[in-house]
């Protein structure tokens, strides 16, 4: 039966620890508490919902969404959510008044979070989030976090967060979202915390090295180090060199005789290139996909189009996107050089998610954008590359694309061809007679570089987490340790000496 933790000694007795909420066996859902005697630090707030990436472990995703009336309970009561009183807002759990109330009768002996921890509230300690980055199984629970809750992110990564709730990308929130610098230290009661850069598909991805008064841990949150800034990486690792505790993400881990259905990978510096390859090879229409989050890539692809004379022409939704971003002060594709699809054609974008009051107004592309129709496509294919959400493929209908026509799937959804979304775009294309081209370049590590980090950081111990095989975890001289959901990990006792760069 679940043990609720509370208040485990005194503050004379009690060691710091990590508690491991989520993500220790899935990707996604990572939910870290480390514990201190006055401080609490949450690392990561997401949901692992797509049932793509994790096989039989998640009850709500796109296909099953949480009811409207009642997302936090739904989420709490399926295990997708950390159990953690006083981290929600009142209003988000009604009509329960507690977290305890919201999940007593499936933490019941033999029930669906039997064993999952309750962490009840501590009196007399701070309670704060860090946000590693803005992907969804990292953040998605953000908008439920109390007014009274700080969140921390990286610099860039708040100004990312204010633009994605401004063009309606992203729900607005209780909570005050603070991004720190590199460099600059802030404290959660005895907690001391340093943000550090990582390397990763999307703006603002940080790592976090945490000092408790009885020893050192380090997150790294999701990170790679064949993306634009392997430099980030080897900062990281000087910086949090002889930890206690490394805790990192390990997507790449995998037994040695799986074999794992996904798209090819290659380094992102290789990715326009190939793009620019397949405009050189299309005489007739371009198209593409990507994610909407990854700013750097979107210059790449409008990089690619002025060298090969076609105008980009994004979606709607993203347009908005990189019309809020840059004016956060974050590099992204200037509306003056793209076009906008003409959304009077009767092409829904994709769905606003929810939002949670106040809320936040959607911000439209400038009306001076240039509008594209499919009708000017179809008129001269080679003059474009355009973006196509999933939600937008009906445009190809309207353009009479077809055979000579290329699709350049540049990641984003579907998420490779483990999705359930994958089988319905591969039918587009062959019904329509389009070639798809893959050019995939994700966010995780390979299996040399999360040997490479262990090697460079050296911590007394390393915890692989975000992964659906922790047991696979290459082979490294630093112990690691395989940790399950709920379990507490005592950080070592003793004076340390200052550890990284940072001091």
């Amino acid at each position: 039966m679940t043990t609720p933790i509370g208040q485990p000694g005194s503050g004379a007795t009690m060691r710091s620890s990590l508690i491991f909420l989520g993500g220790t066996d899935t990707v996604g859902g990572v939910h870290i508490l480390v514990r201190g005697r006055t401080g609490r630090l949450l690392l990561d707030i997401g949901i692992v919902g797509n049932p793509a990436i994790v096989r039989d472990r998640t009850l709500f995703n796109a296909f099953q969404p949480p009811r409207p009336g009642s997302r936090l309970p739904d989420y709490l009561r399926a295990g997708m959510a950390p159990l953690v009183e006083g981290l929600y807002e009142r209003g988000d759990l009604a009509p329960f008044a507690a977290v305890s109330d919201a999940t007593r009768a499936l933490r019941a002996r033999g029930f669906a979070l039997d064993g999952d921890p309750l962490v009840d509230d501590e009196p007399g300690t701070d309670l704060a989030v860090f946000v590693s980055h803005l992907h969804d199984d990292h953040m998605a629970l953000l908008e439920f976090v109390a007014r009274n809750v700080p969140v921390i992110m990286s610099d860039a990564g708040a100004r990312l967060h204010g633009a994605l709730v401004a063009a309606g990308a992203l729900p607005a929130v209780h909570a005050e979202v603070t991004g720190m610098v590199p460099g600059v230290a802030d404290r959660v009661g005895d907690l001391a915390l340093h943000v550090i850069p990582v390397d990763h598909d999307i703006p603002g991805a940080a790592g976090v090295l945490v000092e408790t008064p009885d020893g050192s841990m380090a997150y790294t949150g999701d990170w790679r180090r064949h993306g634009r800034h392997p430099e980030a990486m080897q900062a990281f690792a000087d910086a949090c060199a002889g930890v206690d505790v490394l805790v990192t993400d390990a997507s790449g881990a995998q037994p040695p005789d799986t074999r794992t259905v996904q798209c090819a990978q290659v380094a992102e510096r290789e990715i326009a290139p190939l793009l620019s390859d397949l405009a050189t090879n299309a005489h007739r229409g371009l198209y593409c996909s990507f994610d909407e989050r990854n700013l750097e890539r979107h210059t790449d692809v409008l990089a690619v189009a002025k060298a090969h004379g076609r105008l980009l022409v994004a979606s709607p939704r993203t347009a908005a996107i990189w019309h809020a971003a840059a004016a956060a002060g974050l590099p992204c594709p200037r509306i003056d050089d793209v076009a906008v699809w003409d959304d009077s054609e009767g092409v829904r974008d994709d769905p606003q998610p929810p939002a949670s009051p106040p809320f936040a107004p959607q911000v439209a592309p400038p009306p001076t954008a240039r509008r594209v129709r499919a009708a000017d496509v179809a008129a001269d294919p080679a003059a474009f590359l355009c973006e196509l959400r999933s939600t937008e493929r009906a445009r190809l209908l309207d353009i009479g694309a077809g055979p000579g026509d290329v699709y350049a799937y540049l990641d984003g959804y579907p998420f490779g061809p483990a999705d359930p979304g994958w089988p319905v775009l591969l039918t587009w294309m062959r019904h329509l007679g389009i070639r798809l081209e893959t050019i995939s370049s994700r966010g995780h590590a390979w299996q040399d570089d999360l040997r490479w980090l262990v090697d460079a950081v050296r911590p007394g111990m390393v915890i692989p987490v975000h992964t659906n095989h922790p047991d696979h975890f290459p082979s490294v001289a630093t112990p690691i340790r395989v940790v399950r959901r709920g379990e507490e990990i005592a950080l070592p006792p003793g004076a340390r000496t200052p550890v990284g760069g940072l001091r």
